[in-house]
């Protein structure tokens, strides 16, 4: 498999929002002895509007207020594609800057965003130095780079987001959320109607004169330092042969890093105005 297409993947794969969720076991449901609701309480329940979905979600993912206090997180895995499996670290800081490691080949390549552009190191295109990448690039690195889901905040980062209805997962009543960019990028989120975690979210990308649609399915949820995370994410590329899969071996919240690391290195900047 060509580095370009890795770069790819991973581009649209690692850097979709790590948005907490969590699973409950059959053992959650209610006590089948317990009295069921009539057909009349049943009738007379009303549908849930977006802010309240939106509520219960905040709460299903260790709470809206403890998202907003996070400032780092830094997850660690590891990407599997059609058989080459590659060791992955991703770097976020409030507000929306982020850096996402990974080795192929024993070559470490990077791709990141300081909150202004995307650049990236990828020695294996030809070119040792850090360049910047293109506009629809930093354009869906911005639109997917943010350290919280895009359902947190959505107003005050200006997204438009609004409910689409319900809609079956496997069995299961999933509320259907858009999120549209600034970019024109495009987002869906299905919310479990029992739990209300994030089931799997679609989405539709505008890149250099392409439109890439994406799949991701989250499972093995865990409750990390009061954040819900998933630990196993599988994505599909329409279109790309097979699935990718992520697996996560561990998230830090709130830990110290190096916030030069998502800055373009000032000695690699050209001038444009200067001749040689």
């Amino acid at each position: 498999m060509k580095a370009r297409s890795l770069i790819l993947i991973l581009l649209l794969a690692l850097l979709l929002p790590f948005t907490a969720m969590s699973e409950k076991t059959e053992t959650d449901q209610k006590d089948s002895k317990k009295t069921e609701p009539t057909e009349e309480k049943k009738s007379e329940t009303k549908p849930l509007e977006l802010d309240q979905i939106l509520a219960k979600y905040y709460d299903a993912i260790g709470g809206l207020e403890k998202w907003q206090k996070l400032n780092t997180m830094v997850m660690e895995g590891t990407m599997n594609s059609q058989g080459t499996s590659m060791p992955i670290i991703a770097y976020h800081e409030r507000p929306n800057k982020c850096r996402v490691e990974f080795t192929v080949k024993d070559t470490m390549m990077a791709q990141i965003f300081s909150g202004i552009f995307a650049w990236q190191i990828n020695p294996l295109s030809g070119n040792p130095e850090p360049a910047p990448m293109t506009k629809a690039k930093t354009n869906y690195m911005r639109d997917t780079c943010d350290i919280e889901s895009s359902l947190i905040d959505y107003k005050k980062k200006n997204y438009t987001v609004k409910l689409l209805g319900e809609e079956d997962i496997k069995g299961k009543k999933a509320y259907k959320i858009s999120v549209k960019y600034r970019s024109g990028n495009l987002e869906t989120y299905y919310i479990d109607a029992e739990t209300f975690l994030l089931k799997k979210t679609a989405g539709i990308y505008k890149m250099d004169g392409n439109a890439i649609r994406t799949t991701t399915n989250f499972t093995q949820y865990r409750d990390t330092n009061g954040y819900v995370v998933p630990y196993y994410l599988v994505i599909e590329i329409h279109g790309a042969p097979g699935d990718e899969i992520l697996k996560i071996d561990k998230f830090a919240f709130n830990t110290k890093i190096d916030s030069n690391m998502f800055e373009f290195p000032k000695d690699k900047i050209i001038d444009a105005t200067k001749k040689e």
